[in-house]
């Protein structure tokens, strides 16, 4: 029954992630991979699709396939606590745009709950403790890049907080903090999900 409910599940994410990418594409006519949103269903979507084909075949998940599986689960996990206690306050708590609309209804909503509840409840993964800190390394170069690249001029955010020429040092600095707290906080939330 949980392998049923975990191939039902993963399929279903796989859906929901094509469907999300072509009403971006859509909307915006390219995939905005500058967006930690985007790379993060992206990562979720080659997870979910490699799961498949090692469940459907009936072979073992290899290890690195487990921690992709849990890396973007955490990924997913930032991007909805993200979107839910930073970006929508930000934008007048315009929960409905950040949650409901377009792409966003599966790439901010519907993959990250799905993905997290068939990670922790259904996949047949091996998480270990030592995997804690591996789940913050795609937030961690993530933020460096896109630091960089704000310093440099090269790019605009995307997002309000990795402005950095429109905030004082020490609020990037409390934003940086915070982010990278976060995605550790949810590394460890999500690995004592699983041994549940």
């Amino acid at each position: 029954m949980k392998k049923k409910l975990s191939i039902t599940l993963n399929i279903l994410i796989i859906i929901f992630e094509i469907v999300g990418f072509m009403i971006a594409y859509n909307e915006t006519n390219r995939i905005c991979i500058e967006y930690y949103t985007e790379d993060s269903n992206l990562l979720a979507l080659i997870s979910a699709s490699l799961y498949i084909v090692f469940v459907m075949r009936n072979k073992k998940i290899p290890k690195l396939l487990s921690e992709l599986k849990y890396v973007s689960g955490i990924c997913l996990t930032i991007t909805f606590f993200v979107v839910l206690f930073i970006l929508a306050p930000i934008y007048n708590y315009n929960y409905y745009y950040f949650l409901l609309h377009g792409s966003m209804l599966f790439h901010h909503f519907l993959c990250p709950i799905l993905f997290v509840l068939t990670l922790v409840c259904f996949d047949k993964i091996k998480v270990e403790k030592n995997d804690i800190k591996k789940g913050i390394i795609p937030t961690v170069i993530y933020g460096v890049i896109m630091i960089i690249l704000n310093l440099l001029k090269l790019i605009d955010g995307p997002y309000p907080f990795l402005r950095v020429y429109s905030q004082p040092i020490y609020v990037s600095f409390f934003w940086l903090v915070l982010i990278f707290g976060l995605a550790y906080g949810i590394s460890v939330m999500l690995y004592r999900m699983y041994r549940r």
